[in-house]
């Protein structure tokens, strides 16, 4: 099972040393009388913060423990907090070392402003914690399709995606998006990867409720990346056994009166690290002997969208970016993704960019919702 190769972990502890250094370096703007306090503090804070991560990729049976759900919970708000406080910091300390270049090296914000900085960090992100604690709310698209066959007026599909089941989102919030999802009383229910962030054991049970969605024609699913972090190979029977239709780069055909509806799904391309087998490959995806009214693609991240409308895709449903998540990272996520959230159109081809279901790391969503999308057809 590849789990990234040596090559990825150098790069990893020069990001993770950068940013360690980098807090450091804040912990001294806003206690600079306190060196020696302000690394303990720093070291301490970031060891909560990253530690579970690390728990739970190399002792999996530590995850029922109340230690680590404490733990895990501790450094997903934590990091949450840290996370907006840094991205408001950096444009700050730019402005700063521009400033000072003019001013002999004075600063325009000194402890004080940072430590209120550092305040409104927190209430942002306690208010991005009540926000996931809401749950993913139904967002409804109408989607206007010129020469719609009739059988096909009207068809629902509801879109999961980036659910991230793992130490902080379980069974309860699972039960909340079937729940929800259920309620939309869809057509079919497709799902764009990320469904599990941790080994497949220990999360069995928070799986289990996904074999409750209901819905006429059943439930799709294709891989995101962070399945292949985490073991695709055992993850992928246990989503059989619940009655998923897995797309691995193929597609299934469904008859509705006379219309025929393919939907078709790739794998992540992170898969190309695990097997050839899981390598992204839009034709194989596409190929069929059968004459198609719609098609549909399921594709992790949007990127495809560009081959999709050349191979005949009408209609692709995505999610990956998270929108940026919470804010101010969702001011950056426009600089990585063309299309990064919402509904888009490209050339023919219409493109629909879920913001996430669940969340990933910290447990903040300030601005940006969560999303079960109730995505449906009409004709023009």
């Amino acid at each position: 099972m590849m789990r990234g190769s040596e090559k990825d972990v150098i790069p990893f502890l020069f990001v993770l040393s950068s940013l360690f250094a980098y807090t450091c370096f804040k912990g001294l703007q806003i206690a600079p009388a306190h060196p020696y306090i302000m690394f303990a503090g720093t070291s301490v804070f970031f060891a909560l913060m990253i530690s579970s991560m690390f728990i739970s990729r190399n002792k999996p049976d530590a995850f029922e423990a109340k230690w680590f759900m404490v733990l895990t919970w501790v450094g997903s708000l934590f990091m949450g907090w840290w996370g907006t406080f840094i991205m408001i910091s950096i444009p700050i300390d730019i402005v700063h070392f521009v400033f000072s270049m003019f001013k002999d090296g004075e600063f325009f914000i000194g402890p004080r402003g940072y430590t209120i900085i550092l305040a409104l960090s927190a209430l942002v992100t306690f208010l991005g914690f009540v926000e996931v604690l809401r749950g993913p709310k139904v967002v409804e698209v109408d989607l206007p399709i010129k020469d719609l066959p009739p059988e096909l007026e009207n068809l629902k599909i509801a879109q999961i995606s980036d659910l991230h089941i793992g130490p902080t989102i379980q069974s309860r919030y699972v039960n909340k998006v079937v729940k929800k999802t259920n309620a939309t009383h869809a057509d079919l229910v497709v799902i764009t990867g990320d469904l599990a962030d941790a080994h497949t054991e220990p999360i069995k049970k928070h799986l289990r409720p996904l074999g409750e969605l209901q819905s006429r024609f059943g439930t799709f699913y294709v891989t995101g990346n962070h399945e292949y972090y985490w073991g695709v190979e055992s993850l992928l029977p246990e989503l059989k056994k619940l009655g998923f239709e897995l797309l691995i780069n193929s597609n299934r055909i469904l008859n509705i009166g006379s219309a025929k509806l393919l939907v078709a799904g790739i794998s992540d391309p992170v898969g190309r690290s695990f097997s050839e087998e899981h390598r992204p490959d839009l034709i194989k995806a596409r190929e069929t002997q059968e004459k198609t009214d719609f098609n549909i693609l399921l594709a992790h991240r949007p990127d495809p969208y560009v081959n999709a409308e050349k191979y005949g895709f009408q209609l692709q449903f995505s999610g990956h970016t998270h929108a940026g998540q919470f804010f101010p990272f969702s001011l950056l996520i426009p600089i990585a993704h063309r299309y990064y959230k919402g509904l888009n159109r490209h050339g023919k081809l219409w493109l629909y960019v879920n913001p996430g279901t669940g969340y990933w790391g910290p447990a903040h969503r300030f601005g940006i919702a969560s999303e079960i999308t109730l995505l449906k057809l009409s004709k023009v």
